[in-house]
């Protein structure tokens, strides 16, 4: 008896569980006020949620100016490749991509207040950081390769630009949030160059001054040794006073079968040119250690403007500044020192026409005039997914008004 109730049992479960395409429709059509209504409230839900959440993304092309870092001295004959190399470049979009970086940046200008720096900041903070925002852009991709089977000679494939992207609320914060972020990374390429150059420069400059200091030491102590060795020749001659007539035994080398002489006359020529040598080395030792010594000045300078900014960008602009203080109490009629201040002007120049002037968008950033994802398709997917969780709350209800209490016993 007990068998035959719980055979039952599984047979009713069973037909509960049957599905009818008729008693679905049935049921549908039953519930269908309850449906529309659920339709229209996840529908008008996603609509409201659409346009309250919409997105505008803005983007730019970033093209470098020039060859980064800039090249001092290079062959004329070579010619010179625009863009970043790509070691270099990975080295500065590291320090680019650090939130702390970024945090700096900020605080620098005083941007704390702007509308995007709060959406960067997380952006920043996320695990994919700036990978999506900032692109690197090279002359040749994998596709260009296979077109073109082989790179053209003389080219390299360094980063020559940057496709930046953001998408934000509104059209007018993503633009500028795309700008933002152009100005940024040019800015933080700049600090990096400049913290290595500047202290690097500062210590060449140091050790140049104390090897030249030596060098003046050693040329001294060899112009003594000429005058030395120049008295005892004129003593040699005054003692042998036609020497000067024998060219035909000038000492040159002596061997077991001959002798070549050369007259003490001609050895106390080439001593007093010798001397003359040294003389003039010291002069030009002399000459570039003060203009050495200049330079270490500047830079001493420029370094005490870097520690104190954290902006590649006013570092930049205070050179200027730097070279006028070191250079104001100096006679600028004097060449040695026009030389010099020269060099630095052409080099702060050059630096700003390349990372201020010729470094900038020359696309965008771009003003967005519709949202990234498109009203009709919000209302299209909200509408289909409101009629699909209406329609199972739907059928679920009658299921369990029909099967619940079978279940339950």
């Amino acid at each position: 008896m007990e068998k035959l109730d719980n055979s039952k049992q599984t047979d009713d479960l069973g037909n509960a569980g049957a599905f009818s395409l008729t008693d679905t429709l049935v049921a549908l059509w039953r519930g269908r006020r309850a449906i529309a209504a659920g339709t229209v409230l996840v529908t008008a839900a996603g609509a409201a949620a659409s346009l309250y959440l919409a997105q505008y993304k803005s983007e730019g092309f970033l093209q470098f100016g020039g060859a980064i870092p800039m090249q001092k001295e290079k062959n004329p004959r070579e010619k010179e490749s625009p863009g970043i190399p790509l070691a270099d470049y990975k080295r500065f979009a590291a320090a680019f991509g650090a939130v702390d970086r970024f945090d700096q940046f900020v605080r620098q200008n005083k941007l704390e207040g702007n509308a995007g720096v709060a959406g960067l900041r997380l952006a920043f903070a996320s695990n994919d950081g700036t990978a999506k925002m900032i692109e690197a852009v090279y002359p040749f991709t994998k596709l260009d390769a296979k077109d073109l089977m082989e790179q053209p000679k003389d080219s390299s494939n360094n980063v020559i630009g940057l496709r930046i992207s953001y998408a934000a609320g509104s059209a007018e914060n993503a633009q500028r949030t795309v700008g933002l972020l152009g100005r940024y990374v040019v800015d933080s390429i700049v600090y990096l160059i400049y913290s290595d150059n500047l202290r690097f420069k500062h210590s060449e400059i140091t050790s140049r001054v104390t090897k030249l200091d030596n060098d003046i030491i050693d040329n001294k102590e060899r112009l003594e040794e000429y005058r030395r060795r120049g008295e005892s020749l004129r003593q040699i001659v005054g003692r042998h006073p036609d020497s000067a007539g024998q060219a035909a035994r000038q000492v040159v080398s002596v061997t077991e079968e001959n002798a070549r002489f050369l007259s003490p006359v001609t050895h106390l020529m080439s001593t007093e040119v010798e001397a003359s040598n040294a003389s003039e080395a010291i002069v030009r030792a002399r000459r570039e250690q003060r203009q050495s010594l200049l330079r270490r000045d500047y830079y001493d300078r420029a370094k005490q403007v870097l520690e104190a900014s954290k902006s590649g960008e006013s570092v930049l602009r205070a050179l200027d500044a730097v070279k006028e203080s070191v250079f104001k109490d100096k006679d600028l009629k004097d060449e040695l020192v026009k030389e010099v201040y020269n060099e630095i002007s052409i080099d702060n120049q050059n630096a700003i026409s390349l990372f201020l002037e010729k470094t900038r968008f020359i696309a965008g950033p771009s003003l967005p005039e519709n949202r990234s994802t498109r009203l009709s398709s919000a209302l299209m997917s909200s509408f289909l997914f409101g009629l699909l969780f209406s329609s199972l709350l739907v059928l679920g209800r009658n299921w369990w008004r029909a099967n619940g209490q079978k279940i339950g016993a």
